[in-house]
């Protein structure tokens, strides 16, 4: 009986990884390089606390054959891209000091393999995104910036700053034992089916990967066997994530399981609620190649909703910036499902707008009274998988948004909460909430950048503030203290201003601010003109107008109105 192996691993040390004619390439599968600071310090911590007898063990590298080109053994890395990696740029960092001080060590033979016509091979070739940054490290030209380059400055700047004197003797000390006393297994597994199911055996006990490198895997797991549909799924999973990957793709991956599945799902168990889904459905190739190339769609409308930049769409594209400064990602599970039923036409921009507008009505009542924030995952889980492509889906969504105002955030709960709630002055929704309760014009855009949460009563109270609070209210100082500490953070003691005038106002008396208050260009400041006195009396009055205009007019509950939301 013949007994065909399933893997060949090899225990080695770096130079013997980096001294054979092979040569080890990313797939494009794989993700880019992401090590960081702290692993770089580590790896560099673990080199210098070797003792003169230890070891260091790096872990395993996967690989599969890829070719043999004129002597030159090729493998795609399936596992331990950002070990090798990393381990190759700490080479060039020692190469090039120890070429600025003349030191007779040879390294070309570690960096680069040699074919048959005598061609140098670099021993590792990255991904698209990653391998021009490898390469000019390795070529010695002009780097550009990447975290590629943050390494290699960083092996560069801590061996300088390790070794001010004798970094001659450091640097061969170092490069020993990176080469004689660093170890790895290098386990060839033969094929991809091997390689997936042996990355995911390596990769089984908890999140040492995210869910998403695990998902990855299984779904080119189930792949593999064919190579035209492996390559299919590839190419769109590569697609995906690179639209996805500055922006937390975790986060994307589940708002799309959410807006996709019915039932709430954590991060951390993304990966087993989909393997579920696919057991238990029976999906063959085919529809798991559907489901790579619908998450491919998603990511691009995923991304449309995060830059607030859908094509020929102004009007909803400033509504979208106005929700970013409201804080309604986890509304973004309902935007994944509606924005391709507006794409191919079942809905309307008006339609899109409308909801949006909703949303921002049902965020700023939920978020000011103090609601769960996990409820929502429910909530948007539960409308989103019961859209269908009919218009009627917008009235329904607006059925079940105001039923949950009813519930939980009806105009008694918000007026009273507005009224006595202290609003963080730094969030963004509350320079928008104050943005939005100066009256803007539909036209009008918010740069939040440029716009200061101001106290009008200040936050210290000065030895004039509490003289003429004592004159205004006949209160002792203790209780003016006590009262300031209430009221301090209250809407009706809160403002908003452009530029730096929160430099020159600092604790000044409110006659003295009226003067900077009578130039602003938001109403809900110059109005503060109007008032002689500012007290705790002023800020209990000034709270409830404003949080009259906040429930009947801006964040107007629609169960009362069938009229479109407007300020």
């Amino acid at each position: 009986m013949i007994t065909t192996k399933f893997i060949d691993p090899k225990e080695t040390d770096i130079r013997g990884l980096f001294s054979t004619q092979q040569v080890h390439k990313v797939p494009l599968h794989q993700r880019t390089y992401t090590w960081k600071k702290d692993q770089w310090e580590e790896l560099f911590d673990d080199l210098m606390q070797m003792s003169e007898k230890e070891t260091h063990f790096l872990g395993s590298i996967v690989v599969i054959p890829d070719q043999l080109k004129l002597g030159v053994n090729f493998f795609q890395i399936q596992d331990g891209q950002q070990r090798l990696t990393t381990i190759l740029i700490l080479m060039c960092a020692l190469r090039d000091i120890a070429e600025k001080k003349k030191m007779q060590v040879s390294f070309q033979d570690y960096l680069y393999a040699k074919d048959y016509n005598g061609n140098l091979i670099p021993r590792l070739q990255l991904s698209d995104l990653d391998n021009d940054a490898l390469a000019a490290i390795l070529e010695k030209r002009d780097k550009k910036p990447h975290l590629i380059t943050e390494c290699y400055d960083y092996f560069q700047n801590r061996i300088k700053k390790e070794f001010p004197v004798n970094i001659k003797e450091a640097i061969s000390e170092l490069w020993s034992k990176l080469l004689e006393r660093v170890f790895v297994v290098h386990i060839n597994a033969f094929n991809d089916f091997n390689a997936f199911q042996l990355f995911e055996t390596l990769n089984d006990r908890g999140l040492e990967l995210s869910a998403v490198d695990l998902i990855k895997n299984f779904l080119l797991q189930k792949v593999s066997r064919d190579e035209g549909k492996l390559k299919g799924c590839v190419s769109q999973w590569t697609k995906m994530f690179e639209n996805v990957r500055d922006i937390e793709p975790i986060k994307f991956f589940r708002r799309y399981m959410l807006s996709s599945f019915k039932g709430k799902v954590s991060e951390r168990r993304l990966n087993k609620v989909l393997r579920g889904i696919i057991e238990r459905e029976n999906w063959d190739m085919d529809k798991i190649l559907n489901f790579v190339d619908n998450l491919n769609q998603k990511s691009i409308i995923y991304r449309n909703i995060y830059e607030a930049n859908f094509p020929n769409t102004p009007k909803i594209n400033k509504k979208l910036q106005d929700l970013h400064l409201v804080e309604v990602a986890p509304s973004y599970t309902l935007l994944l499902k509606l924005f391709p039923l507006y794409k191919n036409g079942f809905l309307s921009e008006e339609n899109i707008i409308e909801v949006l507008e909703m949303i921002e009505i049902f965020h700023i009542r939920w978020g000011v009274c103090g609601q769960s924030t996990s409820a929502l995952d429910t909530i948007y889980n539960d409308i989103s998988t019961e859209i269908s492509t009919s218009t009627n889906s917008i009235q329904s969504i607006k059925d079940k948004l105001n039923n949950e105002i009813k519930k939980n955030v009806d105009d008694t709960i918000f007026e009273n909460n507005f009224i006595k709630r202290a609003f963080k002055p730094s969030e963004k929704r509350t320079k928008y909430i104050l943005w939005r309760l100066s009256k803007p014009t539909g036209e009008t855009m918010i740069n939040i950048g440029e716009i200061w949460t101001e106290h009008i009563m200040p936050q210290t109270l000065s030895k004039d503030w509490i003289e003429y609070l004592k004159k205004k209210t006949g209160l002792s100082e203790a209780d003016i203290i006590e009262k300031h500490k209430e009221n301090l953070d209250r809407i009706g003691n809160l403002t908003i201003i452009k530029g730096k005038w929160n430099d020159k106002m600092k604790n000044n008396l409110f006659e003295i601010k009226k003067d900077y208050y009578e130039k602003s260009e938001f109403s809900i400041t110059k109005d503060l003109c109007n008032l002689t006195d500012w007290t705790f009396k002023e800020i209990e009055e000034r709270s409830k107008t404003l949080s009259e205009l906040a429930v009947n007019k801006i964040w107007k509950d629609q169960n009362k109105s069938t009229s479109p939301n407007t300020a």
